[in-house]
C-alpha cells in the first residue's frame, strides 16, 4: 500500500512540474500582465504599445549622456494635433519632443507629415 502511495505521490509532483516548466503556461501569464496596461490614445492609433514603445525609444535617444536616470513617457501628454509628446529624463528634466512624421494623427489617415490635417482628440471620445 505505502509503494502505489509514493508512486501517486510521485506521479503527481511530476504531472505539476511538467506544467510550470511548460513554455506555454508561461507565455499565457505574460500575455494576460501585458493586457493589463491600457494606453490613453485616440482610437486611430492601431497599435498603441507599438507607438509607446517607438515614443520611448526617441525620448531615450535624446536623454542626456550625464543624466542617470531612465527616460520615460506619458501617454495623457502626447499631443496629436500638434505631433508632439512630453519627455521626462528625471525629475526635473522634461522636453517636447516631435513624434515620427508616419504617425497617425486623425482618424481619415492622417499624419505627421502634415500637421495641418491633424485633429488629435476627436470630441466624445
Amino acid at each position: 500500500m505505502k509503494v502505489v502511495c509514493i508512486i501517486v505521490l510521485f506521479v503527481i509532483v511530476a504531472a505539476d512540474v511538467s506544467a510550470t516548466n511548460n513554455p506555454d503556461s508561461s507565455k499565457d501569464t505574460e500575455d494576460t500582465n501585458e493586457e493589463k496596461v491600457k494606453l490613453k490614445f485616440p482610437s486611430f492609433i492601431l497599435n498603441p504599445k507599438k507607438l509607446a514603445l517607438e515614443l520611448l525609444d526617441i525620448c531615450d535617444k535624446k536623454k542626456p549622456a550625464s543624466s542617470t536616470y531612465k527616460s520615460a513617457i506619458n501617454d495623457e501628454h502626447v499631443d496629436f494635433k500638434n505631433c508632439t509628446f512630453l519627455c521626462k529624463h528625471g525629475p526635473d528634466v522634461t522636453v517636447t519632443l516631435s513624434m515620427p512624421e508616419k504617425t497617425p494623427c486623425g482618424p481619415k489617415g492622417q499624419t505627421c507629415a502634415n500637421k495641418s490635417q491633424c485633429v488629435g482628440h476627436i470630441p466624445g471620445c
